[in-house]
């Protein structure tokens, strides 16, 4: 193993880490945010509106950052310090200014932008969720500038820091839903203090890297121009996931009250725990992703993402089983408290587990989509992408009624991975086969920690370990699964990990 592949597995372990314990507060958050309000008709209200900024918003600021981090690396290693510093302040500049514009656009046309989102609601409820959307608003800009922040941070290897940034946000609102309960308004205050705070957080470390921010705004510079044609085709092949969240809450205001609060719960659940791993490992490989990009070594690029896939499947197939056997145990174990009953609890079951069938679909669209964009191919995902949300308006409009909730988590998966088939397809046209025998062989060998999993499960389910008692077979499934993995060629896995 050399010294550049043990260097991105510490930092891979490192970054987890960091973001397994930023999770886990938001865990906690969601967890404190059901026990107040439940699957009730404010919570279907909030998971809505905080969809924009929470998935939408969000993936404005991952595509702005996809762009800027292979044209900072340019800049690094092609140009002098005052170049860099120009063009990143340019850039901060102006996406201050066309957020800002943006925002006070859509605080006034607020009452148009709600009746889009969500269509269902009674009068009444619209009216607060009017005002709701005008106080989430701002987060367009906050949410821009941290995410190009990060983007920064990561390419000078402050991969830990970029990471750590959600830990105040969670702490921030967890404390407001303890001090005022259900008050929705609060709430949405305190979300969007909290994504300023976020930027906030990373700008003395901006400023240690010897990066300034004061200078006149450039519309006319060829970098910046460049990276606004690439947003839209970025923003729509990396945010598919998103957006088809997005789509089944809009959908879920025509089900009965209490869905769109458990698809959210459902997805919240589904993508925190998945994506402690899978944009641990897209933030850690994509620097060097974009070197290799920038020096044409596709050889390179098939020998990373062959690591990266096999590291995603040995931490990804068992989640998958344990989210099959186990859905509604995990739910009741996170939610199930105060105003989050039983009920609650089984809808939102069936919306995790939908969602979690695509989870390899999700792991292709972060990492596939890093290639394509540090190869400068932005077209090629975005038309996917295109296709696929066709795919899934479509597939809701025939799923919904008949199937509800899990007719349309379930739609979501088949859409993700529907995505994974057609990119990497079309990723092996452009740099060579990169997931073929070699990873045959690999799932080959983990068929027996899979089946050593699955028996002690089995086994558990025969014992009757229901309730709190589910925690030993699934855990002992789990140490079972590394330690008998650890005897095959698969070690190697465990043992980069480790280094």
């Amino acid at each position: 193993m050399d010294n550049g592949t043990q260097k991105t597995g510490r930092t891979f372990i490192g970054v987890s880490a960091v973001i397994l314990f930023s999770k886990v507060l938001g865990f906690a958050r969601d967890i404190v945010f059901a026990s107040f309000f439940g699957t009730t008709i404010l919570a279907d209200l909030f998971q809505l509106i905080f969809s924009f900024p929470g998935y939408l918003f969000a993936s404005i600021g991952n595509a702005l950052s996809a762009v800027n981090i292979p044209d900072l690396t340019y800049y690094i290693n092609n140009h002098t310090r005052q170049e860099r510093d120009e063009y990143l302040s340019n850039l901060f500049a102006q996406i201050t200014l066309i957020a800002t514009v943006l925002v006070l656009i859509g605080i006034v046309f607020a009452p148009a932008l709600t009746s889009l989102i969500a269509p269902g609601f009674s009068d009444d409820i619209t009216g607060l969720a009017v005002l709701l959307t005008r106080i989430m608003l701002p987060t367009l800009l906050f949410v821009s500038l941290t995410y190009v922040a990060a983007g920064v941070l990561q390419v000078h290897g402050h991969f830990l820091l970029s990471a750590s940034i959600s830990i105040p946000f969670n702490i921030l609102v967890i404390t407001s839903l303890f001090l005022k309960g259900d008050d929705l308004i609060m709430l949405g205050y305190v979300t969007t203090l909290g994504w300023l705070l976020q930027f906030l957080i990373q700008v003395p470390t901006l400023y240690k890297e010897k990066y300034r921010f004061l200078g006149r705004i450039d519309f006319h510079n060829e970098r910046t121009r460049l990276l606004y044609k690439q947003l839209l085709p970025i923003l729509l092949g990396n945010s598919l996931l998103q957006l088809c969240l997005i789509i089944d809450r809009r959908f879920a205001t025509h089900l009965p009250v209490g869905t769109t609060a458990a698809l959210g719960f459902g997805s919240n659940l589904f993508v925190t725990v998945t994506s402690v791993f899978i944009v641990a490992m897209a933030i850690v490989v994509f620097p060097r992703l974009s070197q290799y990009c920038l020096d044409g070594d596709h050889e390179r690029i098939r020998a990373l993402l062959k690591g990266v896939f096999k590291t995603l499947l040995f931490i990804l197939v068992p989640y998958l089983i344990l989210v099959i056997f186990y859905n509604r145990e995990l739910i009741a174990l996170v939610y199930q408290r105060g105003a989050f009953t039983d009920q609650s609890t089984a809808i939102t079951a069936l919306a995790f587990m939908g969602y979690s069938l695509g989870v390899l679909g999700y792991a292709c669209q972060e990492i596939f989509n890093r290639v394509y964009y540090a190869l400068k191919k932005f077209h090629i995902p975005m038309k996917a992408s295109i296709f696929c949300l066709v795919l899934k308006i479509g597939l809701d409009l025939l799923l919904y009624e008949t199937y509800g909730i899990i007719g349309i988590s379930i739609s979501t998966a088949l859409v993700m991975l529907v995505y994974a088939f057609i990119t990497g397809y079309l990723l092996r046209r452009e740099i060579g086969s990169f997931l073929g025998r070699d990873l045959l062989n690999f799932l080959l060998q983990m068929l027996l920690p899979v089946v050593a999993m699955i028996a002690v499960i089995l086994l558990g389910r025969w014992l009757g370990l229901e309730g709190w008692k589910f925690l030993l077979p699934l855990t002992v499934s789990g140490l079972l699964y590394v330690g008998v993995a650890y005897l095959t060629p698969i070690r190697s896995i465990i043992l980069g990990l480790k280094q």
